[in-house]
């Protein structure tokens, strides 16, 4: 059984991660429709600005931390990436693959299974010296 303080650090990174997901979606959008940017570079855009709330959020929020963002950042991002391929491979492997329904198979597939190894990557690897109540085992 997952612990109180696993439960309620679960609770505030799904928080934080909704918030980048409509950041993501909020830049991406607007991009797109109000500047005309065409798709894949108004995406590229709500994907950075995705990617920085959600950093920040977890940093200061998810896992109240105090680590060193030169340390925190560069593997924040590179699990950033390591989700990004998760996806689109997920996609590459469901739908063309397997021929799973994209929109009532594969995507809640995904949505399920890599926000848990992004989870896990974070508590893990990115933040690894932080308790899941934000203290540290300094």
């Amino acid at each position: 059984m997952l612990s109180k303080s696993t439960l309620a650090l679960l609770f505030r990174y799904g928080l934080v991660g909704g918030l980048a997901t409509v950041v993501h979606f909020g830049i991406g959008f607007l991009a797109h429709e109000q500047f005309l940017i065409k798709p894949f570079y108004a995406h590229a855009l709500g994907f950075i600005g995705g990617l920085f709330t959600a950093y920040l959020g977890h940093y200061h929020y998810s896992f109240k931390d105090t680590g060193r963002h030169q340390s925190r950042f560069p593997k924040f991002v590179i699990s950033s990436l390591i989700a990004l391929i998760l996806h689109q491979g997920g996609v590459l492997l469901l739908v063309d693959y397997w021929h799973l329904d994209y929109s009532y198979q594969a995507l809640p597939i995904l949505l399920l299974s890599v926000p848990l190894v992004t989870f896990l990557m974070a508590r893990f690897w990115v933040f690894a010296d932080q308790k899941p109540d934000g203290s540290t085992d300094q």
